[in-house]
Parts: C-alpha cells; sequence; structure tokens
C-alpha cells in the first residue's frame, strides 16, 4: 500500500476512480458493474446540485468518514503503517455512503450549529468483492464510524452472520482496533468486553450476533453488518432484524460478501435487485440502496460482453481491487489458479472466492437494452375497439400474480396487465428493501390485496372488468392454483383455456415476442413490474433446443412474463388457425418458425 498522505481529499479521489472506471470501454481493470456503480455515482452528484431533489451531496461527512477509518490501526498481518489506508475502490465506497444525505433534517442536541442532523440518503449498500480484499476491516472501520460519529442515543451496531464465529469476525476485528487505540476510546468513551463494545455516554452498543441467538427481544438495531450474506441459507435473520428495527431515523444495514453456492437464501433476490438496480431498471425507487458488485463479467451479447478468461492474470483485478496494493494477494491467486486448472475439484471454489463468480451463471432470456426501447403508450380508450388475448398467472398465492392481456394491431404487439400482491408480501419486501414492491403499489403499477395470500376475489373483479371493456377472445391460464377461480369465471361466461406449461407451448409465444421487442414492434409503456420479471427471466430448453420459462433458474419473479408469455401464444395459436381449427390443437401443435 502506499503511504498515507495527510488530509487526503477522498472525494476528489473517489470522483477520479468513477471517471477512471467508465473511461475503460474495454473493460480491462474495472468489471460491468463496478462502471455501471461509477455512472450512477457521478449521475447522483449531478442530480445532488438540482433543486426539489431528496438528497444532496456533504464533502465534509465523506471525507470525515473516511478519515476516521484511516486513523484505525491494522489488527493483521505486518503492513509498512501502523494504520489504515484505504484504497480507491473503498473510498469510493465509503464517499458515497456518507456523503449523500438527505434534505429532510432530524433536531440532535448540540450537533453541528444548528442542532440539525441530516441522515444518510443510504440505508442499505452491499460491497461484494473476492476474498481477501478487505471487507472486514472496511465493514468494522464504517460500524466503529457509525457508532461514534453517528448520532444516535442506545445505538445497536450488530455484526451479524449465520454462525457465531462468522459474526465474531467483524465484531472482533473492531474490538481489537479499540484496544489498541486508547485515544479511541477515550475520545468516544468506548469500553470492550467479551463479547460487546459498549459506549456508557449514548447507552450504545457493538455485539456479534449469529441466526440461532436471533429473536426479536431486546432487539432494537441501528446499525446492521450482515457479513458473507451469500451463505445464509434462508431469510429468516435478515427478516427477524428488519423487523425488530424500530424508528431509527438514520439506519444502516451493510452487506459484506463473496459469491457462493446456489442456495434458496436472500442472497439470490439481493444480487438480483442489485444488477437490475445498476442496469438503471428502478429508477429512482432504489435511491436508498447503494451496491458496489466487483467480479469477472460474464457473457452477456446483448451488451456486447464477452466472458473473462479466468486464467487471465489481467482480468483478476476486477474482483480483486486491492490486487495492486498487496502482492501477497496475487501470489495467493496464482497459487489457486494453477491448482484449479489441474483438480476439477479446485475450480468451483477458485472461481467464487477469487474471481467473485457464482458457482452457476443464469443467463437472462431478454435483450433488456432492446426491451427499454419498447417503451411506447399504450393507449386502452384506443385499444377498446380491437380484439385481445389474455394470460393468467396464479403460480403464487403469497406474492405476484399477473393477469395479462395482449392486442396486435397493424403489426405491433400492445400490452397492458394488473399485478397483485398480498400485504403481507409488501411488508416483507419494504423491510428487506431489496424490491421496491411499496413504491409500485403506490404508483398503481402493483395492486395490493389484504392479507398473507392474495386475495382472488380482487383478480376475478378486475378479469370480469377487462372483459367488459375489451374484446377479449380468449384467456390461457396455467392450471397450478387457478381451479378454483377459472371455475367461477366459466361460470360467468369468461372464455378460458388452459395453458400447458411446457417448451412446446412456450416456444412460439417466446419467438414471437423476442421478434416483436427485438424490431421494436411491442409497446409496453414502461411498465417497471413488466422490465423487472424480464430481467429475472431465464429460459430452459429441451433436447430440440424448444424454450419454456425456467422459474427455479431464474432470479426472481417472473410471474408477469408467464402471464405476457401465455396471452401472446394464445394470440398466435389463433392467428395461425384455419376456420375448423382447434385452439388447444394449435397451441400444443405449432407450426415453429
Amino acid at each position: 500500500m502506499a503511504d498515507k498522505e495527510n488530509h487526503r481529499d477522498y472525494v476528489a479521489i473517489a470522483i477520479k476512480y468513477a471517471k477512471g472506471a467508465i473511461s475503460d470501454r474495454g473493460r480491462k481493470r474495472h468489471g460491468r458493474w463496478i462502471r455501471e456503480a461509477a455512472r450512477r455515482f457521478l449521475n447522483d452528484l449531478k442530480r445532488a446540485r438540482r433543486k426539489k431533489n431528496p438528497f444532496f451531496f456533504d464533502e465534509w461527512h465523506a471525507n470525515d468518514a473516511c478519515d476516521f477509518i484511516e486513523k484505525l490501526p491494522h489488527v493483521e498481518g505486518r503492513w509498512a503503517v501502523p494504520t489504515l489506508v484505504l484504497d480507491p475502490a473503498q473510498i469510493f465506497f465509503i464517499v458515497q455512503l456518507f456523503g449523500f444525505r438527505k434534505h429532510d433534517w432530524v433536531p440532535v442536541d448540540g450537533y453541528g450549529d444548528d442542532d440539525r442532523f441530516y441522515p444518510r440518503r443510504f440505508t442499505s449498500a452491499l460491497f461484494a468483492v473476492a476474498r481477501k480484499n478487505g471487507k472486514s476491516a472496511l465493514a468494522s472501520g464504517i460500524m466503529l464510524y457509525c457508532m461514534c460519529c453517528e448520532p444516535e442515543d442506545g445505538a445497536q451496531v450488530i455484526s451479524a452472520a449465520t454462525t457465531y464465529d462468522q459474526a465474531s469476525i467483524i465484531f472482533r476485528v473492531a474490538k481489537r482496533m479499540v484496544e489498541k487505540t486508547p485515544d479511541l476510546a477515550e475520545a468516544f468513551g468506548l469500553q470492550t468486553w467479551a463479547k460487546s463494545i459498549s459506549r456508557v455516554e449514548t447507552g450504545g452498543s457493538f455485539k456479534p450476533l449469529h441466526a440461532k441467538a436471533s429473536t426479536q427481544d431486546g432487539l432494537n438495531p441501528s446499525h446492521t453488518s450482515l457479513d458473507e450474506i451469500h451463505a445464509h441459507k434462508t431469510p429468516d435473520l435478515l427478516n427477524v432484524l428488519q423487523s425488530a428495527a424500530g424508528a431509527r431515523a438514520n439506519p444502516l444495514w451493510l452487506f459484506t460478501t463473496t459469491e457462493g453456492y446456489t442456495n434458496a437464501g436472500p442472497w439470490g433476490e439481493i444480487r438480483g435487485f442489485v444488477f437490475a438496480l445498476l442496469r438503471g431498471l428502478l429508477g429512482t425507487q432504489a435511491d436508498h440502496f447503494l451496491a458496489l458488485y466487483y467480479a469477472l463479467d460474464n457473457e452477456d451479447k446483448s451488451a456486447r460482453i464477452a466472458q473473462d478468461d479466468e486464467f487471465d492474470e489481467s482480468k483478476w483485478i476486477k474482483a480483486n481491487p486491492l490486487l495492486d496494493s498487496n502482492p501477497h494477494l496475487l501470489a495467493a491467486i496464482r497459487k489457486e489458479a494453477i491448482e484449479a486448472k489441474q483438480m476439477p475439484s479446485k475450480l468451483a471454489e477458485f472461481r467464487i472466492k477469487r474471481l467473485n463468480r457464482p458457482a452457476s451463471t443464469a443467463g437472462g432470456w431478454v435483450d433488456l437494452t432492446k426491451w427499454g426501447k419498447c417503451g411506447g403508450e399504450v393507449d386502452l380508450k384506443w385499444l377498446e375497439n380491437y380484439p385481445c388475448w389474455g394470460g393468467l398467472d396464479l403460480a403464487s398465492t403469497t406474492d405476484i400474480a399477473s393477469f395479462r392481456l395482449v392486442w396486435l394491431v397493424d403489426d405491433v404487439l400492445y400490452t397492458h396487465g394488473w399485478r397483485f400482491v398480498p400485504s403481507e408480501a409488501v411488508s416483507q419486501r419494504t423491510e428487506r428493501g431489496t424490491v421496491p414492491y411499496g413504491g409500485w403499489v403506490e404508483s398503481g403499477d402493483l395492486i395490493q390485496t389484504e392479507g398473507e395470500v392474495t386475495d382472488y376475489s380482487v383478480i376475478e373483479k378486475h378479469v370480469l372488468d377487462a372483459v367488459e371493456r375489451f374484446q377479449v377472445e380468449m384467456i390461457a391460464y396455467d392450471d397450478w392454483n387457478a381451479t378454483d377461480l377459472v371455475s367461477r369465471l366459466v361460470e360467468q361466461s369468461v372464455p378460458m383455456i388452459q395453458f400447458v406449461q411446457g417448451t412446446k407451448s412456450y416456444h412460439p409465444a417466446m419467438q414471437a415476442l423476442e421478434r416483436a421487442y427485438v424490431s421494436g414492434k411491442f409497446a409496453h409503456g414502461g411498465d417497471p413490474v413488466l422490465a423487472w420479471c424480464a430481467s429475472n427471466l431465464v429460459a430452459r430448453r429441451d433436447v430440440n433446443l424448444n424454450m419454456a420459462p425456467d422459474r427455479k433458474r431464474s432470479a426472481d419473479k417472473i410471474d408477469d412474463m408467464a402471464a405476457l408469455l401465455m396471452a401472446v401464444g394464445l394470440l398466435n395459436a389463433a392467428n395461425s388457425m384455419d376456420d375448423n381449427g382447434d385452439l388447444m390443437d394449435a397451441i400444443m401443435n405449432p407450426i415453429i418458425a
């Protein structure tokens, strides 16, 4: 590491880092997601200067946090200087986390010159990076800064993980930092204990917490560091902590992780959310979430990104931003690369831990760039004059259910949909902060029903209203969870037909939708929920390469896309029939183009 300079301008370093990432068009040193994060940062600096923007940028807070952390000591290994020297990649993260502030201030006696404290804009933050790139020291420094320098009476700073040993890593580093810095302990009244750090003046504490010990009794976390979030096999710990969080004015959920093997835990959802955020799919609805994801690039033909060679040393810095600063790190990766080449059993571990690639990466089916260009107006009043076809997907009773219509007018495919979600799902998603269900409910893009499961009577009413208003020829449905509702609709003379869930039925629909949006002959009205479901969709293929949506491998919910594809499949089949044809036969035995 380079010698630390006095009074460094950390904001200038962060801006230089961001500009360098953006100018690296060939992605030689900066991966796709870091370049997207850099664009977001520079755009946010511009936004911060606009009137009526909900946040502003404060250089003092950004510099103060970095300066505080660089005064903390190393607690492991031997270093040229006794205290931490932040890498530009780490500065890039900290400057954003603490520099952007909300305009809505809270009164705090004795804070600043006017007793006004402006909370952080970011209440959730992800730092995903290959192992041995300073995650623990970074998280420990951030948590100590929050405990010492953010005005929070009775602060509960928690280091959480699946096991006590893992949860203790960040806590132990923070504890040793305090023990090795008497001036820090004296200045902020910190005392260290076997399993806690306390601050008597404010009643604050810093403790490790693991999944088995987590209950809501006595918990009201103000700042939480969740280490190695990829290892959490269920969202239970995260849900408990978030439900225990009280009315904190300035909370922080800090996620630090390296990739891992696929499981049913919250990491897949968080990762998918982060990728959608960095692509710009979520607009400003995720202004609370900061994300840096350091990894080698995976192939994405739609974005013209080639797969990085995992044994090309020049690419390793994309997942290891501290590589230039730590010669021991490069030597360790080289050693493991040699073993990974020779031993298949070592290859997956090398990809995960050293390249920050998940065990298996499923490629998305939709070209989101071309999809985004199809946000043309969907004039429902005008479309009342034309026949339409529907799709009804009720695969989930505890999350999104979807009803969608499609029209083909003058060779352009139009679509409009209604999505239904139970209030419990909105609450859980809002608490986790990973998908903006709450914002979508407020904007009318999601229809919330009361309770823990979707109220099918609400869906029934919307279907009946649509049938009365539009020229609905037929509605396709997935038989899963649909029997009772479909029976009621049929009794009311709604034309329904089952859409068999397989590649034979879905393939022509996926072909038709792909041709429409790639050619620009598709209009979805800029629908954010449909775009999110599109970004999640992964296709599976049979031995003949026929496609169907793969719910198991898709990053998150795809119900709205499933409803769209069923409606398109129905429209396709109807248009391809002769006068004496059978619609079900046309769906199940299509002419594959």
